[in-house]
């Protein structure tokens, strides 16, 4: 084992982490301030892909595409709120869940319908300078794209965790019954996690896809950011980032190391493995609230 391949793992793991993170902490956001677990968090991101495509495709600049997909994609996140869940406001989390499933399905139909079947380049929006780094290969648009996920899911951190407003929405993931006694307007606390979660999703596209294919595969994404979910807890905003290194590292060590032996396997059932075994000791995840009940 060398200290280069060392660091090779280390730079694919953190920066594949951070992405994972910044789709992870979109069902955060969601579930802290509206108490709903959003599976379609992964079609989110996809639509949000295609919208900032179908807007370069129009002639747009990438950055101008970015800044109005973001502001599509929060209006897209108002939209469902309005539409679906606003009528669903103190029911019990299953049927909440079961509107987002069908949110999910809805949204991949129309992704699929909308961006065709000719498959293009999505180019890559935060530089495309390339470096070799103690013999790493480090690509710009990777090292700008984790940065700016960082900075987002420390912003938002800081949000909820030290500002009046944040706090108050804090207490709809309590129930919904326990904010509005608190005075919290929750349908308005979930209508705010919805259009942020939307820009959020833009952002983990255009970090994801930069110089990648463009398909409907890419909600795909949803499905290894559940790991880092549960792993670092379904309430926190900050641990996903945590989560999501220790998913990537971990994925990223498996590729190198046991994937040869195993056809490739390991890497794609590691983080799976990982989830299960968590859940198994700590339910809550790391830094997850632990719920007390009394009988």
């Amino acid at each position: 084992m060398t200290l280069e391949i060392v660091l090779r793992v280390l730079y694919t793991g953190v920066t594949t982490g951070a992405i994972y993170a910044a789709v992870a902490v979109g069902f955060n956001v969601i579930y802290r301030s509206g108490r709903v677990f959003n599976i379609a968090q992964g079609e989110m991101v996809m639509i949000a892909t295609f919208m900032m495509v179908a807007l370069m495709g129009a002639g747009f600049s990438p950055w101008t595409a970015l800044v109005l997909s973001g502001i599509g994609m929060a209006l897209v996140g108002l939209a469902v709120e309005r539409l679906v869940l606003r009528r669903l406001v103190g029911q019990p989390e299953m049927a909440l869940f079961m509107a987002t499933l069908g949110v999910l399905l809805v949204m991949n139909g129309l992704g699929h319908i909308l961006i065709g079947a000719e498959p293009q380049i999505f180019p890559e929006l935060f530089g495309r300078d390339r470096w070799r780094i103690a013999g790493v290969n480090v690509r710009e648009s990777v090292l700008v794209g984790t940065a700016l996920i960082v900075a987002l899911i420390a912003g938002l951190a800081w949000f909820f965790n030290a500002t009046r407003t944040g706090l108050l929405m804090t207490a709809v993931a309590e129930s919904h019954q326990t904010a509005r006694s608190l005075g919290v307007n929750v349908r308005a606390s979930i209508a705010v996690s919805w259009a942020v979660s939307g820009v959020i999703s833009t952002v983990a596209a255009a970090v994801f896809m930069g110089g990648r294919m463009v398909s409907g595969d890419v909600a795909s994404i949803a499905f290894v950011a559940l790991p880092v979910v549960l792993l670092a807890g379904l309430e926190t905003i900050g641990g996903v980032l945590i989560g999501g290194i220790i998913v990537g590292v971990g994925q990223a060590a498996a590729a190198r190391w046991l994937d040869p032996l195993t056809e490739g396997g390991a890497s794609l059932i590691f983080p799976f493995a990982l989830m299960l075994v968590l859940l198994m000791i700590r339910p809550q995840g790391l830094f997850g609230w632990k719920h007390v009940e009394r009988i």
